[in-house]
């Protein structure tokens, strides 16, 4: 494989923050942490590396177990305040949120390219779907209307009156990941808020900033008492987070791995895991190969291939295959690599060095067992060109692991059945998309296809959330999306009543 070009446009320096963010720095570029409504420095550090170039650009603090457990039991004794505040008074403040990322929407924007690597329209983007997605926020106020349940239809309460109540369910732990560093926490931090309950955000390491500025727009808007951020490594900050008692519940989105660690320490706690996908493409004799080229092309290659939801494999029937190919490759060499900043770059890096290591291993892993490279390959730094290889083993790790980079395995079957089995042999169960015009064998892939969502004649993408989303088997528990994120953050309580009549 040839080594990848790529032209960085000079070195990576913090934005110039406003005079309103100056009370979230030690000093310029180093970063504090906000619990329950003080921004505080630990005196500890950790370093941020911008994925743009691979060098440090800033710190934040780095806390020990101990702060952790001293933000949770501050937010708990803010729990019964928040409650007090009626459900549309905290939706209404939301709404500030959304107005002060509205206000310093470059500043959001250029943190997202250069702490996480977006190239410069998918990162409006994010900030553009955050502000739309808070300003939905009453929507999800229909979720927490009460139920009655006249008891007159059973024996033995006839005289009975039931009103099943959601009631907040305490500190809530958000845990967020580097793809979607201001979309994913904030709509997390903002469902569970509105229900009710303090929030404690863990940012991911590779993007924390983010989470600093996420930090000032909820204490911008009145909600600072009910919200913390913490920094630092997952393995410790993170499981004491998991792991204390009055953390009442958990929203994640991360790895598989993560996923499983989580739930062996969470205990009874309510939990919302989305976590690792394998989305399959399945197209068919009679797609629109076209269509399917530029779908799959551009669902497989957004952000990287950096999506839980991005398409990682293509599972094609042969009587096509070559035919498609041709196409998708065309539709490929569109897609040009490069530094975020630039706005011809079409894809950015991926978060890290090694990310770029365990992407190329896995490409040389299917060629090893007979795959085909038929586009790209190269590879630099933090950069790896959009990939396509061809006759893919259904054994390879391109095949059946989680990719997270741009690189699209096409598998070719004999027929509908064959597809399904090899859509359903992995471990993953998050998203999948077929292409075809049949209406019959449509219905049939989609119902047999073991995913929590699957598309026809798209790509999958999670959006607004308008659609519920979430996975089976290894891919997570519970679904997010307007009105069904705020039930993994509440519990339900029957109130019965006796009628003495």
């Amino acid at each position: 494989m040839r080594e990848l070009k790529v032209n960085i446009l000079g070195p990576v320096h913090l934005p110039e923050l406003p005079r309103e963010f100056q009370d979230t720095m030690v000093k310029f570029g180093v970063f504090r942490v906000f619990i329950g409504g003080s921004w505080i420095d630990f005196g500890s550090y950790m370093p941020v590396k911008s994925p743009v170039n691979n060098e440090v650009f800033a710190y934040v603090n780095k806390l020990e177990p101990e702060h952790v457990d001293a933000a949770v039991e501050k937010l708990h004794s803010s729990w019964w305040s928040l409650k007090g505040i009626p459900a549309h008074k905290r939706a209404d403040l939301i709404m500030k949120v959304a107005d002060f990322i509205s206000e310093y929407r470059s500043l959001f924007r250029d943190v997202l390219v250069l702490e996480g690597g977006k190239p410069m329209g998918e990162a409006e983007g994010e900030v553009q779907s955050t502000i739309d997605r808070l300003r939905m926020i009453h929507q999800d106020l229909g979720r927490l209307l009460d139920v009655g349940i006249p008891g007159e239809y059973g024996t033995g309460t006839e005289n009975k009156y039931a009103i099943v109540v959601r009631e907040p369910v305490g500190v809530v732990a958000a845990i967020a990941p580097f793809n979607y560093p201001l979309f994913t926490p904030m709509v997390k931090a903002a469902t569970a808020l509105l229900a009710g309950n303090p929030v404690i955000l863990k940012p991911s390491s590779y993007t924390p900033i983010m989470g600093v500025l996420i930090a000032k727009a909820f204490e911008y808007a009145g909600l600072g008492n009910y919200f913390a951020l913490v920094t630092g490594p997952g393995a410790s900050i993170g499981d004491a987070l998991v792991m204390h008692p009055l953390v009442r519940a958990i929203s994640l989105t991360g790895s598989t791995e993560t996923g499983l660690r989580v739930l062996r320490m969470a205990g009874l706690k309510k939990l919302q895991l989305e976590l690792g996908g394998k989305a399959p493409a399945i197209v068919l004799e009679d797609a629109d190969l076209r269509l399917a080229a530029n779908k799959i092309a551009t669902g497989s290659l957004r952000l990287s291939g950096q999506r839980c939801d991005a398409i990682s494999r293509v599972i094609v029937l042969d009587s096509v295959a070559d035919e498609f190919v041709e196409l998708l490759i065309k539709e490929v060499e569109g897609w040009v690599v490069g530094d975020p900043r630039d706005p011809k770059a079409a894809m950015g890096p991926l978060i890290s060095i090694n990310a770029v290591e365990r992407v190329h291993s896995m490409v040389d892993d299917a060629l090893v067992k007979d795959g085909k490279l038929v586009h790209g390959g190269g590879y630099w730094l933090t950069y790896h060109e959009a990939t396509i290889v061809d006759h893919v083993d259904r054994r390879a790790r391109l095949a059946v692991e989680e990719t997270f980079g741009p690189v699209i395995p096409i598998i070719r079957v004999r027929d509908v059945d064959e597809a399904i089995e090899v859509a359903n042999e992995v471990r993953y169960g998050l998203d999948a998309a077929v292409f075809g015009k049949d209406i019959d064998t449509l219905w049939r892939v989609a119902r047999s296809i073991e995913v929590g969502e699957i598309t026809i004649n798209d790509f999958p993408r999670h959006g607004l959330g308008l659609f519920p989303f979430g996975g089976v088997k290894d891919s997570g528990i519970g679904r997010e999306g307007v009105g069904f994120s705020i039930e993994n953050v509440t519990e339900l309580k029957t109130i019965v009543i006796s009628l003495h009549r």
